[in-house]
């Protein structure tokens, strides 16, 4: 997989980001991290670092997916992506996230 197609999913994932739902979100920090990074390690973080737990939740499930996997799935996501027609505050998104 080229590693230029990986950087114009990135680049357009930072361009629409806030377009995107939250699942959608998580999915794409998942594969991400998992594609530049590897399996998770460390513990889990307590329950009052909300956001932070969340993050460590969607990357380790996709823990023990390879590199290449990983960064083809992010790839094919992102051609996927519908957006929403307005963009999401980060207020109104941390919201959402009590509600999901």
């Amino acid at each position: 997989m080229p590693h230029g197609e990986f950087a114009k999913a990135r680049a357009k994932v930072e361009e629409s980001y806030k377009r995107m739902d939250n699942a959608t979100i998580r999915k794409l920090y998942a594969y991400y991290k998992q594609a530049t990074l590897g399996d998770i390690s460390g513990k889990r973080p307590g329950g009052l670092r909300i956001r932070d737990r969340i993050k460590f939740d969607a990357w380790s499930s996709v823990s023990g997916m390879s590199k290449e996997v990983a960064r083809a799935s992010y790839i094919d996501l992102v051609n996927k992506i519908e957006l929403n027609s307005e963009a999401v505050s980060c207020d109104t998104r941390e919201g959402m996230i009590d509600s999901e």
